[in-house]
């Protein structure tokens, strides 16, 4: 019974497995992004024969982790080590949003064997050829449609593809292999690497934990500011893991919610239109306990058969990804599907069918049988007069119903209001600072992440030895972890340059010497910490001087050091990550801006009122709003279709005595499309309002601690209200074509 009952409204019950399906999907196919990340570190370090890793300690990831090559060479003279290898990850911009990850392997060192080479040669072998090599990986050749003898231009630099490499990990796979003293003339860190190899020898490594623990405690004791793990735990320490599958859970966590409104919905619209049907089953002796299960049962196995096609489609978008199919920023760290991640979809779509069926069901279950066999179906409307006519009037008749597709799309543009917002604050955050500390040009490094951005100080010398140019300050922007807070900015300044003048000190005194720092006040009142304490940073210690303001809770929420400590906590000495620059006519900034670029072409150079579109980072991070917001819309989408279709079907007998009293099809059509369309706007503008509650949670998120206010534009509304209107549109028009399809006849007579 419960099948057939389902399926007795096909496409009502198809549109809502659509629905479920696609939360599913993304639950899987985003967990399945955040795994890989951390199957691929644990792959690349176990395939890279070592048995333990060495890097920096606290560092928030790995990619950003600065381990100094003079450790490895001391380590090699240790009896119990056999051998020690290094590589360094890196990142190169290959178009305006997509990035080709880099690793740089010693030719000669232990741990590249694990790269198979499929097409060409290695990078020993092809050391006589011209130019600078690179192995590309299977799943980036793909994408890139690139082979053996193609050339590619990065950071300035021009490679030859001398091989096409296959590890089996798809994080390695999607990325490129160069020597590694190319990655670190790239990323313009001479004799550092991002992690070391070590290899035991071999009655080190069968001497047990005790003398692993040994080993690990002299490390530690010799180099405190870093840390020793095995090959096998090595991924559990990555945090990057942590964020990406929070950020995964949240996107899915949405388009679930948004899925079980449809379902709810379409479960309560069934039971509604089968009121009489179980008026008769009650008046044959059913319980209300089993009227309850009844409906319960369709919901869960609705959801169920949700959650497996869901499963298959999060799956086939895995296989794109994994093949190569999609260049999209997910792609970049691979994917990994494991029978956890099946088991959490099918717990959730479990949860959500008890969840979306409780209502109905509770419903169903309480109905009198005398008054259920007296319901009349279709179109018996609420006798209450609104305003509007007869389109408020007609979405007002299923109030439920109504109240449901309005939170199903209301939620979708909350969070595209939430995202926009928290977007455009980022960047104003940004905005601001330059704008405050008087900086009329910033400078970075060209076709790179901001992280990885690095120029020597002598680049920033010579652009302050230009006459044009009042003054040049240099800039670092890292983050740690304190048991406080768990990611805390830090912040580098040279201290006697005009970019930090900005910090105005209300406790203590500005910084002056070494091993100094100030706290933002939130940030001294979230750690405890007052003048004259103590901060203990990636394994340094520096004492508290002063207390500092900015009114921008970014930096209010982070801690300042001298560039000198910031240099040496990133592992980017006489190296600035950013240059702010204050010219002596700032209405010349455009033209110097093209002079500047033209002499230093390895360097961007971006105006204040230009940074979001000059900075990579600014881009992705577009993209990635741009692609939730779809599959946020998506949905909404599909639940106005079904909303609208179940309303068409309810009033057939209606639209048919419309029909015989000389109602023109366009009139039906216009009738039908009018109340998606007002249902889309009353959504948008409910949404609108819930997106700036959501935007204020997601900025006081873990770890945040309101650094980031969202900023509303009348544009963002604009947009808000017109994908909407959008979804409305789309959603409307398939009913309405179909209510213009019914004959007068036939629809008079349609139970």
């Amino acid at each position: 019974m419960i099948l057939k009952n389902l399926f007795r409204r096909k496409g009502r019950t198809i549109l809502t497995l659509v629905g479920i399906s696609i939360g599913v999907a993304a639950i899987v196919a985003l967990g399945a992004v955040a795994q890989g990340l951390q199957a691929g570190f644990s792959a690349m370090t176990r395939g890279s024969q070592a048995d333990l890793v060495l890097t920096q300690a606290n560092a928030m990831s790995t990619i950003l982790s600065t381990v100094e090559e003079t450790v490895g060479d001391q380590l090699r003279t240790w009896p119990e080590v056999a051998d020690v290898d290094g590589v360094l990850l890196s990142n190169a911009l290959i178009d305006e949003s997509s990035y080709l990850f880099l690793f740089g392997y010693d030719p000669e060192g232990f741990a590249i064997a694990h790269f198979r080479i499929v097409e060409g040669q290695g990078l020993a072998e092809a050391r006589t050829v011209r130019g600078k090599p690179l192995l590309l990986g299977r799943r980036a050749a793909q994408t890139m449609s690139a082979q053996v003898g193609d050339t590619l231009r990065l950071t300035g630099s021009v490679f030859r593809i001398v091989g096409i490499y296959e590890t089996g990990n798809g994080f390695e796979d999607a990325g490129a292999v160069i020597p590694l003293e190319d990655a670190q003339a790239l990323a313009l860190q001479p004799r550092r690497v991002s992690m070391l190899y070590i290899k035991l020898h071999p009655s080190s490594v069968g001497g047990g934990s005790t003398e692993s623990d040994r080993l690990q405690a002299r490390v530690e004791r010799r180099f405190p500011d870093l840390t020793l793990s095995t090959t096998a735990g090595f991924a559990d320490q990555e945090q990057m893991t942590a964020l990406l599958e929070g950020m995964a859970m949240a996107v899915a966590g949405l388009a679930v919610v948004i899925g079980g409104i449809g379902m709810t919905n379409t479960l309560f619209m069934s039971v509604f239109e089968r009121t009489r049907e179980i008026g008769v089953l009650r008046s044959m002796g059913w319980t209300r306990w089993r009227v309850l299960g009844l409906i319960l049962g369709e919901s869960l196995i609705l959801s169920l058969l949700g959650g497996l096609v869901g499963i298959g489609l999060g799956v086939a978008a895995v296989l794109s990804l994994s093949l190569g199919f999609s260049s999209s920023w997910l792609g970049v760290f691979g994917t990994h599907l494991s029978p956890g991640l099946f088991a959490r979809a099918l717990t959730t779509v479990t949860v959500l069918g008890l969840v979306g069926g409780a209502y109905p069901a509770w419903w169903a279950s309480h109905l009198l049988p005398l008054e259920a066999l007296q319901h009349e179906g279709g179109g018996r409307a609420h006798t209450t007069r609104l305003p509007g006519g007869m389109t408020v009037r007609n979405l007002w008749r299923r109030r439920t119903r109504t109240a449901l597709t309005l939170l199903g799309i209301g939620i979708s543009i909350a969070a595209i209001v939430a995202l926009g917002g928290l977007s455009e604050g980022m960047v104003e955050v940004f905005t601001a600072i330059m704008r405050d500390s008087q900086t009329d040009l910033i400078a970075m490094e060209a076709d790179i992440d901001s992280d990885f951005s690095a120029i020597d100080e002598r680049v920033g010398a010579r652009i302050a030895a230009r006459p044009d140019v009042e003054a040049v300050s240099a800039m670092i922007m890292t983050a740690a972890n304190t048991e406080e807070m768990p990611m805390l900015l830090v912040f580098g300044y040279h201290p006697r340059e005009f970019a930090i003048r900005r910090f105005r000190i209300v406790e203590g005194e500005p910084l002056r010497g070494r091993h100094q720092v100030i706290l933002g006040r939130q940030a001294a009142e979230q750690m405890g910490l007052d003048v004259g304490d103590t901060l203990r940073l990636l394994e340094s210690n520096f004492r508290v001087v002063g207390i500092y303001e900015t009114g921008l809770a970014f930096e209010d929420i982070g801690v300042v050091v001298g560039l000198r400590e910031a240099q040496s906590l990133v592992g980017k000495p006489r190296q600035a990550q950013f240059y702010a620059i204050n010219l002596r006519d700032p209405k010349q900034a455009q033209t110097l801006q093209d002079e500047l670029k033209a002499t230093f072409p390895d360097i961007d150079f971006a105006l204040t009122s230009e940074l979001a579109e000059s900075m990579s980072d600014f881009r992705v991070l577009e993209d990635l709003v741009r692609q939730i917001s779809f599959l946020a819309v998506f949905i909404g989408g599909v639940g106005m279709l079904n909303t609208m279709l179940m309303s068409v079907l309810e009033r057939t007998r209606e639209i048919g005595v419309l029909r015989a009293l000389g109602w023109r099809r366009h009139y039906v059509l216009g009738m039908i499309l009018r109340e998606s369309l007002l249902l889309g706007a009353v959504g948008g503008v409910c949404g609108i309002a819930v997106g700036f509650g959501l935007g204020k949670l997601l900025a006081l998120a873990p770890g945040w601690f309101g650094a980031m206010t969202p900023i509303y534009t009348p544009l963002l509304f604009v947009q808000a209200i017109a994908v909407a209107l959008l979804a409305g549109a789309v959603g409307g028009l398939y009913p309405a074509w179909r209510a213009t399809r019914m004959r007068p006849v036939e629809a008079l007579r349609y139970e």
